[in-house]
C-alpha cells in the first residue's frame, strides 16, 4: 500500500507550513497539497485527490459543520481530521455528526497525528482523549436511561449489544479489539455494526456515533 494522502486547509500560512514540516520524510504519509481556505481546496480536490483533510476548525466565513458537509460532498470517500485548539465538546460533536472522523487539537505531536491519520483510514474514529471521555459518559447516561425505560425498550431499536458496540466505536476501538473484548467473532461485530448503521440508516461508523449521541442528548 502506498502513502496515505494528506491535504492541509488552515488560513494561516504557519500553521499549513507547519504540519508540512513536522510530516515531511514519514513513509507512510504524504502532504500533497494545501488551501487557506475551503473554496480553494474544493476546486483542488478532483486534481489532488486526497485520502485525509486536516481541517482548521476555525475557518474564517464557515463553521466546521458546513466545511465538513462541502468537502465530503465533493469527495465521499474523503477522511476529515479536524484540527482544533482546544477540546469543545459541543462543536467536537457536531463535527463529527456532520460526518468528520477526527476531532484533534493542534499541540498533538507528530506521531499521535500520524496514528490519527492512520486511524480514520482504517474506518477508526480519532478524538482527543477529553472528547473521547464525554462521548463514553453520554453513551452511559444513555445507555443507563434506555435500560430503565419502557422496561428495557432501546433507543432505534438498538439492543444492548449494539449500543456496547458503539461505546467501543466511540473509543475507536477496531472490529478485532471490538470482537475480543465482547468475546465476538470478528465477522459478528462486522455484522452488529452493519445492523447498526442499518437501523439508524448512518453511512458510517462515525456518523452512528455523533447520531446516536445527538438525539441522545436532545430526547
Amino acid at each position: 500500500m502506498g502513502s496515505i494522502r494528506v491535504m492541509v486547509i488552515d488560513d494561516m500560512t504557519l500553521v499549513r507550513q507547519g504540519i508540512e514540516s513536522l510530516l515531511r520524510g514519514r513513509n507512510s504519509v504524504e502532504i500533497i497539497g494545501e488551501a487557506s481556505d475551503v473554496q480553494a481546496a474544493l476546486g483542488a480536490l478532483t486534481q489532488l485527490e486526497p485520502d485525509v483533510i486536516l481541517l482548521d476548525q476555525d475557518m474564517p466565513g464557515l463553521d466546521t459543520p458546513e466545511a465538513v458537509l462541502l468537502l465530503k460532498r465533493q469527495r465521499p470517500q474523503v477522511e476529515v481530521i479536524v484540527l482544533s485548539e482546544s477540546s469543545d465538546e459541543e462543536r467536537a460533536f457536531r463535527a463529527l455528526e456532520a460526518g468528520a472522523s477526527g476531532y484533534v487539537l493542534k499541540d498533538i505531536s507528530p506521531d499521535n497525528l500520524v496514528r490519527a491519520i492512520h486511524g480514520v483510514c482504517d474506518g477508526r474514529t480519532m478524538t482527543h482523549p477529553y472528547i473521547t471521555r464525554q462521548l463514553i459518559e453520554r453513551f452511559r447516561l444513555l445507555m443507563r436511561e434506555r435500560t430503565n425505560h419502557r422496561d428495557g425498550a432501546h433507543f432505534a431499536g438498538l439492543t444492548s449489544r449494539e449500543l456496547g458496540i458503539i461505546v467501543e466505536m466511540a473509543k475507536g476501538s477496531t472490529d478485532r479489539e471490538i470482537a475480543k473484548k465482547a468475546c465476538l467473532g470478528e465477522s459478528t461485530v462486522k455484522s452488529h455494526i452493519r445492523s447498526i448503521l442499518r437501523k439508524i440508516g448512518a453511512r458510517n461508523r462515525t456518523q452512528a456515533v455523533a447520531y446516536i449521541l445527538r438525539k441522545g442528548i436532545m430526547r
